[in-house]
């Protein structure tokens, strides 16, 4: 009889770990700790509205940040300004493959762009006097990092997928960063 159980037992567990599979879901096994799952399965906590959405905010700020990084890098009049171009480029490059990469393992669609009122922001820039462009970049660079900082802060509180969180986690320095910086340029 207590074969018949067992028997019994592991038909249970082996039906329910293929109605999972199936279904695109993962289970761990009973006492085992080892997690089986289906091949379209990405992740056990699957990303919340919110954290799609500050996966998406922050692509497309990566974006806009990249953009006038190379803007300040070519246009900018001071060093100061040059170099923190040089910075944004940088760090929101490595942040954005990481959001990118991300998104994709968790099945969320990116927009393919800057939104508008970003766009119209880096025209505004781009159009800059060389007398103006120092003082327009930092402004706007300024606004941009509070934003994403406040944004990178709530996902961090309240976000549910460990990974999303995790990744704001690792981002929230380097925007504090960049933000200690901007503020320095905007007042020298």
């Amino acid at each position: 009889m207590s074969m018949r159980r067992s028997y019994l037992g592991l038909l249970a567990a082996a039906l329910a770990v293929t109605a999972s599979a199936g279904c695109g879901g993962s289970v761990t096994t009973a006492g085992t700790g080892l997690a089986a799952s289906s091949p379209t399965a990405t992740s056990a906590v699957q990303p919340s509205d919110r954290d799609k959405t500050w996966l998406r905010k922050t692509h497309r700020g990566n974006l806009a940040e990249i953009g006038a990084g190379r803007l300040a890098e070519q246009k900018g009049t001071s060093q100061q300004v040059k170099s923190i171009g040089e910075m944004l480029v940088k760090d929101h490059g490595e942040l954005d493959k990481q959001v990118v990469e991300l998104a994709g393992k968790l099945g969320v669609k990116l927009p393919e762009g800057m939104s508008e009122d970003q766009r119209a922001q880096a025209k505004k820039l781009a159009n800059a006097s060389s007398a103006q462009f120092d003082r327009e970049f930092v402004t706007q660079m300024t606004a941009a990092h509070k934003v994403a900082i406040a944004a990178t802060k709530q996902e961090i509180d309240r976000g549910s997928s460990p990974e999303v969180v995790a990744l704001a986690k690792s981002a929230l320095p380097a925007l504090e960063d960049h933000l200690s910086l901007l503020e320095k340029a905007a007042g020298s």
